[in-house]
């Protein structure tokens, strides 16, 4: 088993002062999660939800809250409301009879797609504020991010 290092503690506090002030920016700065809900009348949960299971494959509940970190018993109502969009389905696992599958429907892609394209418009107006090298330097870092993060 490899040892693992020891991370310097200023280095610690650094990254966890720069995540307490990252995130309201890139809501308040970047995501306007607020507009996305008024255009296309679903919260951000509802999106993340829609946003794993694009990935391709279906989850069960249990892994839906696991991966977001809500409890199971506030997961279920969620689902139930995406349910009665239309935007996902239930679907009984092969394998495991006891266990039911939620997976992203046709009309969940097309609803998550263009919920991307208004994030994406944000982001277009946002970039007109930035020079190119800013531009490509926040590219590069929030990739460094969801690389990093999703290895955890």
């Amino acid at each position: 088993m490899a040892k693992r290092k020891t991370i310097n503690p200023q280095m610690i506090d650094s990254v966890a002062q720069n995540m307490f002030h990252a995130l309201p920016l890139l809501r308040k700065r970047l995501l306007h999660m607020d507009v996305v809900q008024a255009e296309h009348g679903i919260p951000l949960s509802h999106v993340q939800v829609l946003s794993m299971l694009n990935d391709g494959k279906s989850m069960s509940v249990s892994d839906i809250s696991h991966r977001l970190g809500i409890a199971k018993p506030n997961i279920t109502p969620l689902v139930d409301r995406l349910l009665e969009r239309g935007l996902v389905q239930r679907q009984r696992d092969s394998s495991d009879r006891r266990v039911v599958n939620v997976l992203i429907t046709e009309e969940g892609i097309n609803t998550l797609a263009a919920i991307q394209d208004t994030i994406a418009n944000q982001v277009r107006i946002q970039a007109e504020h930035l020079s190119s090298a800013e531009f490509k330097e926040l590219a590069e870092a929030l990739e460094s991010i969801t690389r990093i993060l999703s290895a955890l």
